[in-house]
């Protein structure tokens, strides 16, 4: 285990390290760990993102952090990895489990492992087999069973030393079953990874809808594109963005096409997936999205209408509890949109229309406070640091 201060490595209170470019502590600073993120494969998507923005987090807070994991040719957040500090093991194999990845592993010598339940843990159990590490697991989704290999709970219960989750629902369960080490429920720490900027005219209006381009996921983002040109017609200056992938992107692409031969001209745009959403949070007006997405776009000060297979509606400081609860429409919510998915058309129309009288900047506002107390990044990477002294007996 290596040794530094809480304050961060340049901070002048400490003294310079020999041999790490790190700081030596000084009376009452917790030590620093070498910890590793296991990952499926470099992919963009919820989990992805979670190990992106904890991983960021632990290094803000001076620990050695890498991330572990297959490289299956597609996009991926490894650029962002690196430029937070975050050191990046990939290969490109056929499996998640490579003997490359795990000799990368045992030779960063890690004192913690982090994984998913699901995808990873098999990567992450060779590894703990290695070397000895902490494995913390991180349940995503609701705990259930799984026969394949390595992926049962019974071995994630064996064979982990803590479970944390950042939904309370699931917390209750993964306490129901009683296992013999610590359940955390900690938050996604998002705050210092979306850069908020001044809430724009509202015209242009532009709509970004952020997430999985799927069935099940996105009945709204579908009959918002089905109906763009029939918007257009309420809203002339309106501009649509998606970003996401997923196995209807295809087909998105051809009906952005007819939207745009309807209107003559190119105002629906279908980008596939985006690494970092940032530049378009500042290129919005408001924002679509659900899970995670709907939280950052919260979070870059803009109108969110929070959905995904649920409808909770518009962001505000007096539903954020219920939309953390529901995951911003991941969960449940309202109704399920594919039995209204006119909702999201009559919701952009009807804030379009009341943009001037709605106080729609003092709703933003605090709708954003509400959620950086909630997805605090150095709240999170605190919170993680206590359940690591735990797990060391420090």
């Amino acid at each position: 285990m290596r040794v530094g201060c809480r304050e961060g490595p340049w901070s002048l209170n400490c003294l310079l390290w020999p041999g790490h470019g790190r700081l030596a502590p000084r009376k009452g600073c917790s030590p620093l760990l070498k910890i590793l993120f296991c990952c499926e494969g470099f992919l963009v998507d919820g989990v992805a993102s979670f190990n992106l923005y904890l991983s960021s987090a632990l290094a803000e807070a001076g620990h050695d952090v890498a991330i572990v994991g297959r490289w299956a040719g597609f996009s991926s957040f490894k650029e962002r990895h690196e430029r937070k500090g975050v050191t990046v093991f990939q290969e490109l194999a056929l499996t998640p489990v490579s003997p490359r990845l795990i000799r990368h592993a045992a030779a960063f010598k890690p004192d913690v492992l982090i994984t998913d339940s699901r995808r990873a843990f098999p990567l992450a159990l060779e590894i703990k087999k290695r070397t000895g590490a902490k494995l913390v697991t991180v349940f995503h989704d609701p705990a259930r069973d799984d026969r394949r290999k390595n992926r049962g709970l019974e071995i994630i219960r064996a064979e982990s030393d803590a479970w944390i989750t950042s939904e309370e629902p699931i917390f209750e369960q993964l306490n129901g079953l009683a296992p013999p080490f610590p359940v955390s429920l900690i938050r996604r720490p998002i705050s210092a990874m979306v850069e908020p900027s001044p809430l724009p005219p509202r015209d242009p209006f532009r709509v970004f809808c952020l997430g999985r381009l799927s069935g099940y996921k996105s009945p709204g983002f579908r009959a918002l594109l089905d109906r763009a040109f029939l918007l257009k017609r309420k809203i002339p200056s309106l501009e649509v963005a998606f970003a996401g992938g997923g196995d209807r992107l295809p087909l998105y692409r051809i009906e952005a096409m007819k939207q745009n031969a309807l209107a003559g001209s190119r105002f629906v745009r279908v980008l596939g997936t985006v690494t970092d959403p940032n530049p378009l949070f500042r290129w919005s007006t408001v924002v679509c999205a659900g899970a995670t997405s709907a939280a950052e776009g919260v979070l870059s000060n803009r109108p969110t209408f929070a959905f995904s297979a649920f409808w909770l509606g518009l962001v505000s400081e007096a539903n954020s509890r219920d939309a953390i609860a529901c995951h911003f429409g991941e969960r449940y919510g309202s109704f399920r949109l594919k039995d209204r998915p006119e909702t999201v058309l009559e919701a952009l129309e009807t804030l379009y229309g009341n943009w001037a009288d709605s106080g729609i900047e003092e709703t933003v506002k605090k709708a954003r406070e509400a959620l950086e107390r909630e997805f605090s990044s150095s709240l999170t990477a605190s919170q993680f640091e206590t359940l690591f002294r735990k797990l060391s007996g420090s």
